[in-house]
């Protein structure tokens, strides 16, 4: 135990704000999170052991007691419900003899209920190990059984269990104009940054996760902000019972969301930013990762990106499961590796956001609007027409 646990130590670079991951990888390794690992972390990382423990049992994904080498976790969702859950969920105890909410006596697996998947639009839906299953059915839990009992891995599960649909139905501006590789920084520096920003503001896009604040205002709000560091964090946290378009958007538009955080980026004057990823959609993370490596290496992120002197770097965060952290300084809290409660506001994140620096928080879409609206919107009258269409 002592070798793992330097080994998530040394990978997260003992860093307190990484503290969740590194109970992620805790709670992945050994199933729950052992007093050990607590004590270690707490050395290492200057925390009170308190701070952990609140922190483990803030999120419904880590836990302090064993749960099975199987975690099944069953959508709760209204959408699933719909679709037939409630028969499911009774059949899969059956058939697994286990009781919902506990561990099996033999250890070997757990079955719960967990909040909306974000896979509302193919339920009923399930998360075995943090891998998600899509079309749950009778026939499906019996090949899980058997599965099961060989003790046989979940990444050797048969992979169509485990294909996520996009079901995009109807494409309209923002999905029917896809923006290649550094078009839009590429445009962006060619009008010149205060223009871009400009044209954005001229645009009316407001925040699309639900507020509906003005994007161009809590940009220039965030870049007049005196201070040494500025972040920009893209929020990936849906978890309204029903959505699932940040889901899409990122497994299909990934690269012009990352192209949007770098827009704002340069605007504002950031270097560091972060895509919060919600624990449900872990079975995105490597894809998503791909595509960074893959803009690093075309120079659109990292040092002088595209020779213009930007630095900037995008790291991917995972939650752990707690609807709240939706709201931006609850997930800012997430981020430092806190549990996930609202600030007091104010101030805002604009002006104190992630370690207490100036922070812009935009969920996926507005990311990909904005750089939408900085690569197609050349002159400036134009730019309300096009958000007009994206809406």
């Amino acid at each position: 135990m002592q070798k793992f646990i330097q080994s998530v130590l040394s990978e997260i670079e003992y860093q307190p704000v990484r503290l969740i991951e590194a109970l992620r990888k805790c709670q992945g390794h050994f199933h729950f999170i052992p007093l050990e690992c607590i004590e270690r972390f707490a050395e290492a990382l200057h925390l009170p052991r308190t701070q952990i423990i609140a922190v483990i049992e803030f999120y419904s994904f880590l836990h302090l007691k064993p749960q099975g080498s199987y975690e099944i976790l069953i959508s709760d969702s209204i959408t699933d419900h719909m679709s037939g859950q409630k028969d499911l969920v009774e059949y899969l105890c059956q058939r697994l003899q286990v009781s919902l909410g506990h561990l099996r006596e033999d250890g070997k697996l757990s079955v719960g209920l967990t909040s909306c998947t974000g896979l509302c639009d193919q339920g009923p839906a399930a998360l075995v190990n943090g891998q998600a299953i899509t079309r749950l059915t009778v026939d499906k839990i019996d090949q899980m059984a058997v599965l099961i009992e060989q003790n046989l891995p979940v990444s050797q599960w048969p992979s169509a269990w485990f294909w996520v649909a996009d079901n995009i139905q109807r494409q309209d501006f923002l999905l029917s104009q896809p923006i290649a590789m550094g078009q839009g920084l590429q445009v962006a520096w060619q009008r010149g940054l205060a223009e871009t920003l400009t044209g954005i503001e001229t645009s009316g896009l407001r925040g699309r996760g639900g507020a509906g604040f003005k994007t161009a205002l809590k940009w220039r709000f965030c870049a007049e902000t005196v201070s040494a560091q500025r972040y920009v964090v893209c929020n990936a946290d849906e978890g309204e019972p029903g959505t699932f378009k940040d889901r899409v958007l990122l497994n299909r538009y990934a690269h012009q969301v990352f192209e949007g955080m770098t827009l704002c980026a340069a605007i504002i004057g950031a270097t560091q930013g972060f895509l919060y990823l919600r624990g449900e959609y872990a079975f995105l993370l490597q894809d998503l990762q791909n595509v960074l490596a893959s803009r690093r290496q075309q120079g659109l992120l990292g040092a002088n990106i595209l020779g213009h002197g930007v630095n900037f770097e995008i790291e991917i965060r995972l939650g752990a499961g707690a609807y709240i952290c939706g709201e931006e300084s609850a997930l800012i809290e997430s981020l430092e590796g806190k549990p996930g409660i609202p600030r007091n506001r104010p101030p805002y994140p604009v002006t104190s956001g992630y370690l207490n620096q100036p922070t812009v928080v935009n969920n996926v879409e507005t990311f990909m609007a904005a750089v939408a609206i900085a690569a197609y919107s050349v002159l400036r009258k134009y730019s309300r027409i096009v958000v007009q269409k994206m809406c």
